[in-house]
């Protein structure tokens, strides 16, 4: 027991890292599905967040801060967790760049639906005392357009949730991190869909 003590006391006196997150579409059981014929284009997703480059902080015993950044741009990775969401229910997917989200502007549109949104939040933070506590925000701004219907539909999903005896291990906040990402797009899908 104290071995353990003094391993937490040294690790809470550490020099503050920097820890790479991989952020993903998790999918669930649910997922499996049959063939569709439907083919769906994804474009581009917007960040619209302040610092497009951190995913949040991690404060540590002593006031040790870590930081959370993320291993490829964050519209990029929220673009393919989009794409993993149509994938993994067996519709066709391609990517597409152009559309500005209006109606107006889906003639030519080789797809029967295009998506598109904005990331307005997506952050994980992080406390470690005696027990390690994980707050996610994660807020998104959806668009699906119904491209022979000329009809665009918007859905904003948003999921603040705090997770308290979280494994002290950055791949368990990541984890997190994407549970609730892939739980904000399978809510705002189902709402659409």
């Amino acid at each position: 027991m104290y071995s353990l003590v003094i391993l937490f006391c040294l690790w809470g006196c550490a020099a503050s890292r920097t820890f790479w997150m991989d952020i993903r579409y998790l999918p669930g059981p649910s997922a499996e599905q049959p063939e569709r014929k439907q083919v769906v284009a994804i474009n581009d997703f917007k960040d619209l967040r302040e610092d497009s480059s951190q995913l949040g902080a991690w404060t540590r015993p002593k006031g040790r801060l870590d930081t959370f950044m993320t291993s490829k741009p964050v519209d990029q990775a929220v673009t393919k967790a989009i794409s993993d969401y149509f994938l993994s229910r067996k519709y066709r997917v391609i990517n597409y760049t152009g559309w500005d989200l209006s109606p107006e502007s889906l003639s030519g549109i080789p797809a029967d639906l295009v998506v598109g949104g904005d990331i307005v939040h997506l952050k994980s933070e992080a406390w470690t005392s005696v027990r390690t506590r994980v707050k996610v925000h994660v807020q998104l701004q959806i668009h699906v357009g119904k491209v022979r219907e000329r009809k665009v539909l918007s859905q904003k999903m948003e999921i603040s949730k705090e997770i308290v005896g979280v494994t002290s291990r950055p791949e368990n906040i990541e984890e997190a991190l994407n549970k609730e990402l892939s739980e904000a797009i399978d809510r705002i899908f189902q709402g659409i869909l």
